[in-house]
């Protein structure tokens, strides 16, 4: 089992852990990690493992069960080493700056029309999410940008709290994802952005609003009868 440290803090961009598997050389699962795991439309960290003072290159990491394995490049690494990790801190803190705003939109457009997410994936320079919706104008695409920069320039703090299942499952708000409801967990992480929103998640965050940066809604696409796509890149 590894303990993931990302789910209780984002900005850890170095850590220490022990080798408890190797899958054909390469794929090694840690007792601990602060790289985050492909899931949820957020892209997996890369970054570094140190091994007996050799540099290898973490180049993707997944979740198997209660496991992360950490694909590696440019060395050999076997059970039981002690490893230190590095992020590529870049690259983390524009998904954190990415995932964040996707969370301001989403909360506009649900509090605005009750819309929910059928599908998106964030990347460093832009992202994308659909929503269940008959129809988006342009009008209404230029509200929703201003209402997101409006929260964005309030610097609400992003905190992250973990409830029971059970107290989790009577808040059906902030569950945002059509069709999609977390089973079998002892507890769910919930992101708040102050008393604007909640969501249910398990990716990496900013710890304020400002820190996202002016959202730029850059592109609207429909994706059939009920289906509309927001494309947006993140400012300073």
């Amino acid at each position: 089992m590894t303990e993931k440290l990302y789910l209780t803090d984002s900005y850890m961009k170095e850590f220490e852990a022990e080798v408890t598997k190797v899958t054909d050389g390469k794929y090694a699962v840690l007792d601990k990690t602060a790289f985050y795991a492909i899931s949820g439309g957020q892209p997996n960290d890369t970054g570094k493992l140190i091994v007996n003072g050799n540099e290898l290159n973490v180049v993707f990491v997944k979740a198997f069960g209660e496991d992360v394995s950490h694909e590696i490049e440019g060395g050999e690494i076997k059970e039981g080493d002690n490893v230190k990790g590095i992020l590529d801190w870049g690259k983390r803190h524009k998904l954190m700056r990415m995932h964040s705003s996707a969370h301001i939109l989403a909360a506009v457009i649900y509090k605005e029309l009750g819309s929910l997410i059928t599908g998106g994936q964030l990347g460093e320079e832009k992202s994308r999410m659909d929503f269940n919706v008959t129809d988006f104008d342009r009008e209404l695409l230029t509200a929703f940008e201003e209402k997101a920069n409006a929260i964005v320039g309030q610097t609400i703090p992003i905190t992250v709290d973990f409830l029971p299942y059970e107290e989790a499952m009577a808040m059906p708000e902030i569950f945002r994802l059509k069709n999609v409801l977390p089973k079998n967990l002892k507890e769910l992480r919930i992101v708040k952005m102050g008393d604007f929103d909640a969501q249910a998640d398990g990716g990496t965050h900013v710890k304020n609003t400002s820190e996202v940066g002016e959202i730029k809604i850059t592109k609207l696409e429909n994706k059939g009868a009920e289906n509309r796509r927001i494309v947006w890149v993140l400012g300073d």
